[in-house]
């Protein structure tokens, strides 16, 4: 009679020891979303050490623009508020009207700058600028101005406000005519503070509605 083969007992590892993983075999989609991130990582890396100076330049005026806005809207007792914040921007020597910036903050890294309209009934009414690049990887700055269409009542997600936006300006940044942008400015602050002296938003919605291209519209919560 035959003998049997004795039993091989099974290793168990030492306690603490990691148990080892089977290897998968490499396929084509583990090749391909390596090489797309390198490329992402490298694009990354190649924007890092780009000269910002133009940009920087830019938001100086953009920011000393908006602040002079923000001040102009103080007199009639109407809050704006400007971000970033410009206490992080600028050193007040008689506050408002008499500052500088500040030689520490980087301008270069601002990538949006906002003038929000803080009066009741004008919550969610914004002036925004921001910097994005196109699919061709050209930057350019964007301008626009949002406002608040209304409110309604979703089962799920409770109250939205549904904002609208009109497309201002936009243009390549190496591109960008500060006169161009002054014109669009003034068009809007001037309409803009009118409707505040008529107290009465429709008649600004309006003017963007006949005078801009129609941008984005999405809802956002209420918080009510």
């Amino acid at each position: 009679m035959p003998r049997r083969a004795p039993r091989k007992v099974p290793e168990v590892p030492e306690p603490g020891t990691p148990a080892s993983e089977p290897e998968l075999p490499e396929d084509d989609f583990v090749s391909q979303l390596r090489g797309e991130l390198a490329r992402r990582q490298e694009a990354v890396d190649s924007r890092t050490g780009e000269d910002l100076s133009h940009r920087g330049e830019l938001n100086k005026r953009l920011l000393q623009d908006l602040w002079e806005v923000h001040n102009q809207f103080e007199d009639i007792s109407v809050h704006l508020t400007l971000d970033p914040s410009q206490t992080l921007f600028a050193t007040f020597a008689e506050y408002p009207s008499k500052w500088t910036f500040k030689e520490t903050f980087d301008f270069g890294q601002v990538k949006t700058i906002e003038l929000g309209d803080r009066a009741q009934g004008w919550v969610g009414f914004t002036l925004r600028f921001w910097y994005y690049r196109t699919a061709e990887g050209v930057a350019h700055l964007r301008g626009i101005f949002e406002w608040c269409d209304g409110e309604s009542y979703h089962r799920y997600s409770g109250w939205m406000r549904m904002m609208s936006q009109a497309v201002l300006f936009d243009a390549a940044e190496d591109d960008v005519s500060v006169r161009d942008l002054h014109r669009v400015l003034r068009d809007i602050v001037v309409q803009w503070y009118a409707a505040h002296l008529e107290k009465n938003p429709a008649t600004l919605v309006a003017h963007l509605k006949e005078k801009y291209p129609k941008g984005a519209s999405y809802a956002k919560e209420s918080y009510r």
